[in-house]
């Protein structure tokens, strides 16, 4: 069975004003967590104000004096996000003062550092002052939003160091493949049916061509997540090649596959794809597979054959703001 969809977002920007009102209480009744976002990029604070206020009570700074200004007299900031060019006070100096600080609270305080992946010296320097974090540019909200949220549970357990990725997530192609092996014989012993799911961006060969590999890589990034928010702690996601991650889903017939390609395919919709100042459609075809429980395959064998399922020919139709399946 084959599953194409393409999806649509919209992202509108606003601003909000300094403070908390009624609506911006969780569902609890509590206030957001506040945040520090410091960029002298106009247009990059705009859009990661956006992104982070659905989360977070956000405070902006334009350079690094004014963040290391907010940091000292804002005694609710509880994580900073910074850029590390920047003019008065650049990124590496803010760093330097806040895990200096004579305050507790300062020196304690989660650090992320938006970086591209090319300022090779900056991000070891970010790293050697004591950032906790990197955010490759162009970042995703999810790549802001989700770490925060983990530093934030961290600290509220006491605990410091930089978060690991989900359990379930694999690594490398290797170890994904090693663990489909050892789930697949378990499996068969026991005459138990489990699937694959496989999940493509259709679109990665032409974002590299158009965006650059940095940018293709974030929409990966942010199709992980997703993924691996998604299913259940042991169902181990694995990058299955250059566009594709796989899912191995224990003890799952191919009606429970289906079922969570439906979920997936809501999720996704969703959740759209914000990068500072636009945001972006993902194409995403499924392609699920389960193996009969009386048949053994090698592990690499029956990972390529469903990929090969995703590349078949299939009759595609684009329809804004819709969902097209096929």
């Amino acid at each position: 069975m084959h599953l194409a969809f393409i999806l649509y977002g919209e992202w509108h920007i606003g601003w909000h004003c300094r403070g908390t009102s009624m609506q911006d209480l969780g569902p609890q009744g509590i206030a957001p967590v506040r945040i520090l976002f410091a960029d002298d990029s106009r247009l990059i604070r705009f859009a990661g104000h956006r992104i982070l206020r659905e989360h977070f009570d956000v405070a902006m700074a334009e350079d690094g004096r004014r963040a290391w200004e907010t940091v000292r007299s804002d005694e609710t900031i509880r994580a900073v996000v910074t850029d590390l060019l920047m003019p008065e006070m650049d990124g590496i100096e803010l760093i330097h003062r806040i895990r200096n600080a004579a305050d507790e609270r300062i020196r304690a305080l989660p650090v992320m550092v938006v970086t591209s992946i090319e300022e090779q010296n900056g991000r070891r320097r970010a790293l050697d002052a004591g950032a906790n974090d990197l955010v490759p540019k162009p970042f995703t909200g999810s790549d802001l939003i989700d770490p925060l949220h983990e530093y934030l549970r961290r600290a509220g357990q006491g605990r410091s160091g930089r978060p690991a990725l989900p359990s379930n997530v694999e690594q490398t192609r290797n170890a994904f493949i090693n663990r489909l092996e050892q789930i697949e014989s378990f499996h068969h012993r026991h005459g138990i049916e489990f699937s694959l799911l496989h999940v493509r961006f259709t679109d990665y060969h032409a974002a590299v061509r158009e965006q650059g590999l940095n940018h293709a890589e974030a929409l990966m990034r942010h199709l992980e997540r997703v993924l691996a928010r998604e299913v259940r702690t042991e169902d181990p996601v694995g990058r299955s090649d250059e566009s594709t991650f796989s899912i191995v889903l224990m003890a799952t017939p191919s009606i429970g596959a289906r079922r969570l390609s439906e979920r997936l395919r809501t999720m996704l919709a969703r959740t759209p794809v914000r990068f500072p100042g636009h945001s972006v459609a993902l194409p995403v075809r499924i392609a699920i597979q389960t193996p009969k429980p009386d048949s053994v395959h090698g592990a690499d064998d029956l990972l390529e054959a469903g990929l090969a399922r995703l590349v078949q020919p299939a009759k595609v139709t684009r329809l804004a703001d819709r969902l097209t399946r096929f």
